[in-house]
């Protein structure tokens, strides 16, 4: 265990053998002084108190001018302090919160059992721990809201995006610019392609925080920049200091003082090297003068590529992506996920046009991805409702095939719709001429809802109504209305089950390759109940044929 977990014990170790506690003196002006009185005597006190909350004063205080004198107990200072854990903050692991429990807040109750202010520290250790648990249970505390494990899941990326700019945030505060500009860096890595490049597909330029990090960002540049240059302009004054220090020294004090310059000068200079070969952003050295030009030439170019980024058009597609990343767990089991995924990829893919043309070429072939996975949805959704209306029975006179468009005798809407779910397709409505998708599956034509056997539509599970198909490279068909994408290199589909659209574009919250595939079913599950349903329905078929001859 670490000696940093001992440090709390400790702390109150100290708390209970009383070593801490704190007075609180009310004056007649309305002055609170918080500290400890260390001597009274009849007509004043001496106190020791907080003229800041980090500058502590003393001094003698009239008691013809105190209203009132408040003594703490111990139990109660550590209580003002144990307070201040909650609410949690964002993102804290199990281990974090078993931690908190253990070293501040068991030690706390066991020292001052049967008190009221231990009692309110076991209220604190049960909202804790059901914290934890939901922790355990894969939920995630962010932004102060409660994530479930599949909004966690669903929203991994911007989880860690948050993460990240979460980090940039605090060294921002803290004045740490380099620092602040390396987080920077992990959302948005610099590429020959400019901040809409390959960057895209490594980064987190596609999550809400991103739009929220240039932002912030361009202040620390701001700032940076006049420190930097401050720093320029002192350096030769500092120079001359330091050899003017030097020729008024004698020896040893003149070696040692030339060793400890020169060691201070390869201790930066090794520290240099190691942040340049990861970063162009490095901690500064006053006595430097090439490295402080270099720093200041990176920040001022970094700060105008980033003033040309449009934040407000890159906000609102960027929360759409989100919206996007919400509907997705969900999209192939449900139609309204479905539904809000469709719409979410139509105004995303209208507002990406007013973008510049490096910008809107990353965020279309993002949409495009989206718009095959929502198609692989699409598909999958009727596939089930397919299978869940065959279970009651299979043999019902007449209709359409989903295949050839007519029905053979003893054949209905179900048993077609079967044999396009087995084959990987959809039925369209009747008389609809099927059209290819991705993977050789067959969507309904213009306005032709996917049906279920009975002639129930599947709500929500359909491209757009009045959005004929268009055929793309590779097989894809896209619906008409949304506007026409960059073109993505054809790939080979795998049919319907056994893989996932392959977009050139950074899809994130894209599910893994087993989480596309219908809940539950593996590939070779969903090829054999295919082939059990294909020889249930020729079995049907054949055996309606013999009766009407034997009749």
């Amino acid at each position: 265990m670490k000696l940093s977990r001992f440090r709390p014990a400790i702390i109150a170790l100290l708390c209970s053998a009383g070593f801490l506690h704190a007075d609180i003196v009310v004056l007649k002006d309305g002055t609170r002084l918080e500290g400890t009185i260390t001597d009274e005597k009849p007509d004043r006190i001496h106190m020791r108190y907080k003229l800041t909350p980090k500058i502590w004063d003393d001094k003698d205080i009239m008691r013809a001018d105190i209203v009132d004198i408040i003594k703490q107990k111990p139990e109660e200072v550590e209580l003002i302090e144990l307070r201040k854990e909650l609410p949690t903050p964002d993102l804290m692991t199990a281990e974090k919160y078993e931690n908190l429990i253990q070293d501040r807040l068991r030690p706390f109750v066991n020292r001052y059992p049967g008190s009221k202010e231990a009692a309110e520290a076991e209220k604190m250790i049960a909202q804790l721990q059901e914290e934890k648990e939901r922790v355990v249970a894969g939920g995630i505390k962010m932004e102060g809201k409660w994530l479930s494990p599949e909004e966690a899941k669903g929203q991994s990326y911007n989880i860690k995006a948050y993460e990240i700019y979460a980090q940039m945030h605090a060294k921002a505060v803290a004045k740490d610019y380099a620092g602040a500009l390396k987080e920077f860096e992990r959302m948005a890595p610099s590429s020959s392609g400019g901040y809409y490049g390959q960057q895209a597909a490594s980064g987190y330029t596609l999550s809400p925080y991103y739009p929220k990090a240039v932002e912030e960002i361009i202040a620390v540049l701001t700032n940076y920049q006049a420190q930097v240059e401050q720093m320029i302009k002192d350096q030769p004054t500092l120079i001359k200091m330091r050899e003017e220090g030097l020729k008024k020294l004698i020896e040893p004090d003149l070696s040692r003082t030339k060793s400890a310059i020169d060691r201070e000068k390869e201790q930066w200079k090794s520290g240099y090297e190691v942040e340049r070969k990861g970063s162009k952003w490095f901690t500064p050295y006053k006595y430097d003068l090439a490295s402080l030009k270099i720093l200041s030439t990176s920040i001022i170019a970094e700060k105008t590529r980033l003033k040309t980024i449009d934040v407000a058009k890159i906000s609102k597609l960027n929360e759409i992506i989100g919206r996007i990343m919400q509907a997705m767990p969900r999209a192939g089991k449900d139609a309204e996920a479905l539904r809000s995924m469709r719409e979410a990829i139509t105004e995303g893919q209208e507002a990406a046009s007013g973008l510049d043309q490096q910008a809107q070429a990353v965020y279309n072939q993002t949409l495009q991805g989206y718009t095959q996975y929502y198609m692989l949805y699409h598909q999958q959704l009727t596939a089930q409702s397919t299978q869940a209306a065959l279970a009651p029975g299979m043999a019902a006179p007449g209709g359409s095939t989903a295949i050839g468009g007519t029905a053979t005798p003893g054949m209905d809407d179900r048993v077609a719709a079967a044999l396009a779910a087995a084959g990987g397709a959809q039925a369209p409505a009747t008389g609809a001429a099927p059209v290819q998708q991705p993977g050789g599956a067959v969507m309904p034509q213009t306005g032709s809802p996917a049906q279920q056997p009975g002639g129930a539509p599947v709500q929500g599970a359909m491209p757009p109504t009045g959005y004929p198909a268009q055929q793309q490279p590779g097989g894809m068909v896209q619906p008409q209305g949304y506007p026409q994408q960059p073109q993505l290199q054809p790939q080979a589909q795998a049919p319907y089950g056994q893989g996932l659209p392959q977009a050139q574009a950074p899809m994130p919250g894209a599910p893994a390759a087993e989480e596309a595939a219908p809940a539950g079913l593996s590939t070779n599950t969903l090829i054999v109940i295919g082939i059990g349903v294909v020889v249930l329905v020729l079995v049907v078929a054949m055996s309606g044929g013999k009766k009407k001859r034997s009749d």
